[in-house]
């Protein structure tokens, strides 16, 4: 596939459909790999939500996507081994995830999709008890539907990583799928082990691209004390969205913001409540 270097993100994001429909999964994914490094993040930020969907599925579950929790090793051993590939924790994907999060991108995640007790509690204007959703609530426009969140792109990934177990539909004759040859549990643990390295063992640095320079994320907002959510049961997101504190520029914040988003997430049961299921 040819790709212009002058070619407009729109023009990107129409290629990349149409060859999703016209290309082997194999060589969508090559085609994918090279925009992830030839592209820069003006024109890659166009083309994230649809193939963050395209992977996952959307969230209403009609499109499928990849379907996950259905691709075994054992049976689709290619499709499996690429896929797994191209989502591994420094892989192409992630790749373009710290890529566009070096530029500071945010991404609108509709807070109807939300887990039932935070989705009710946003909808009323109360600060969900964890700071995972601090300082990202946006509301509509005048005339405007639903609320949403802005989400770096990491918590945009992983968000959608997460809730995709539960809006993919088994497909018939997959009902009895073992879950240690599911490509979507093998991925859980190597996030997991990736971003949350066991004790004497650090995580590793971002690259956007191979040999290519760290990109600095930007820092997550500072979280407030886990003490201080749950004891101002009615007081409304403005009032804290109004009393919201600047950004520090805390070196640490650099190092364990992706294992502070896995952690909460995993916290809110985004993970951990379909992973049982």
């Amino acid at each position: 596939m040819a790709f212009p270097h002058l070619q407009q993100p729109s023009f990107l994001l129409a290629s990349l459909k149409a060859d999703s429909v016209n290309k082997p999964f194999a060589q969508r994914c090559q085609d994918l790999v090279k925009v992830i490094e030839d592209f820069p993040a003006k024109e890659l930020h166009a083309i994230f939500p649809w193939l963050v969907e395209s992977i996952f599925g959307s969230l209403d579950g009609v499109l499928v996507g990849w379907n996950l929790r259905c691709l075994q090793g054992r049976v689709s051993p290619v499709e499996y081994s690429i896929a797994m590939e191209f989502l591994d924790p420094g892989g192409p994907m992630m790749k373009l995830v710290y890529k566009l999060q070096a530029e500071d991108y945010k991404f609108d995640f509709p807070v109807s999709y939300l887990p039932g007790p935070v989705k009710a509690s946003i909808q009323e204007r109360v600060l969900p008890d964890s700071p995972l959703y601090h300082n990202k609530v946006q509301f509509p426009p005048t005339g405007g539907l639903g609320l949403n969140l802005a989400l770096n792109p990491f918590e945009y990934y992983m968000f959608f990583f997460a809730l995709s177990l539960i809006t993919q539909k088994p497909l018939p004759g997959t009902l009895h799928i073992r879950t240690s040859d599911c490509a979507y549990f093998i991925l859980v643990d190597r996030y997991l082990s990736w971003f949350l390295p066991t004790e004497g063992s650090v995580l590793p640095a971002l690259s956007s691209s191979p040999g290519g320079p760290n990109p600095s994320p930007a820092p997550r907002t500072p979280t407030m004390p886990f003490a201080s959510y749950g004891l101002h049961h009615t007081s409304l997101l403005k009032r804290h969205i109004s009393h919201q504190t600047s950004v520090n520029a805390d070196p640490a914040s650099h190092e364990i913001w992706r294992s502070e988003t896995l952690l909460q997430v995993s916290a809110r049961r985004l993970f951990s409540s379909s992973v049982s299921k």
